[in-house]
């Protein structure tokens, strides 16, 4: 939260005064209800101006109640709804990027009883479109803005704990208490104040991140996401897992971090294949646009640390 009370994104998208008091919210609606049975998709890559995405931000409520959807905002999150029905199809998360905005994560409902999905690149484009049409149609496309973002890439053996960096990445549980593994070690490190500062953000669901204080930690921040359980690599678990690297990065971006620290996420106890997931570390961190300038894999066995290594020499 900063300062005045606000979250970073919306400080971001409205400044100071915060949001609009004419933005249309899920309230506004009548017999709306959320998706029931939420699967991740691979979200459209796009950037969007600040203009675009006050325009999206203020909501999407159609004249006529048999027009298609309904739009709105809640934090970061965008809520598509069908209007005839009222159901829940999609939902949105952003992230600010310095005068830009970007999609860090997409959700779709995967219940045929609902809604008859597509195959997830075809959902893409159809979410992409939708997401122009909110936005205030006829506008010029949303096209990818190319950023220049080529932060330094290595991995290391080590203890993340102790990475003297700007920011560290906690693989948390989603109550963000404290688990096992890297999770248990960094709340060791930071101390009980830590666990006291999580218990006031509400949790952080599957495939998103939270940022605090690294208090006792050589960081100034720790960054909780949670990673995905491997369960055969059918249940969208490695969309899930990039959303990690997405969202983290977006984190460091909000603080200003530079130099941050990243174990292998979802690797340990999770059982997410390490070269699998090495693959995904990099190819994630290197297509998203940031301001951080060097990231440390920081791998906790030689094994891992292997697969990383071998990763980021195919990537070049």
């Amino acid at each position: 939260m900063s300062q005045d009370g606000l979250s970073l994104f919306s400080r971001a998208l409205w400044g100071p005064g915060g949001p609009s008091e004419d933005a249309a919210t899920r309230r506004d609606w009548n017999d709306v209800a959320p998706i029931r049975q939420p699967v991740p998709i691979p979200p459209p890559q796009m950037l969007l101006s600040g203009a675009e995405m006050q325009t999206i931000a203020m909501g999407y409520v159609p004249v006529d109640i048999n027009a298609r959807w309904f739009a709105s905002m809640e934090g970061d999150c965008l809520y598509l709804h069908r209007g005839w029905t009222g159901l829940g199809i999609y939902e949105v998360t952003f992230a600010a990027k310095e005068t830009w905005f970007m999609i860090t994560s997409a959700r779709i409902e995967c219940d045929p009883d609902v809604y008859n999905r597509d195959s997830d690149l075809g959902e893409r484009e159809r979410l992409r479109n939708l997401i122009a049409h909110v936005s205030g149609e006829p506008m010029p496309p949303l096209l990818p803005v190319p950023i220049q973002s080529k932060p330094l890439l290595e991995a290391v053996l080590g203890d993340i704990t102790a990475e003297r960096v700007d920011a560290i990445v906690n693989p948390a549980s989603a109550n963000l208490l404290g688990g096992g593994g890297v999770d248990a070690a960094t709340h060791r490190a930071a101390g009980p104040e830590l666990r006291a500062y999580c218990q006031t953000v509400g949790g952080c669901e599957l495939g998103r991140a939270k940022i605090s204080p690294g208090f006792r930690l050589a960081s100034q921040w720790a960054i909780h996401t949670v990673g995905p359980q491997w369960r055969g690599g059918s249940y969208g678990e490695a969309v899930l897992l990039e959303s990690c690297y997405r969202e983290s990065l977006a984190r460091a971006d909000e603080v200003g971090a530079e130099r941050v620290a990243i174990p292998a996420i979802a690797t340990g106890a999770h059982g997410y294949p390490r070269t699998s997931a090495a693959e995904i570390a990099v190819k994630t961190v290197r297509s998203t646009p940031t301001k951080v300038r060097e990231i440390h894999f920081v791998c906790f066995d030689a094994l891992t640390l292997q697969a990383y290594e071998e990763s980021l020499n195919r990537s070049g």
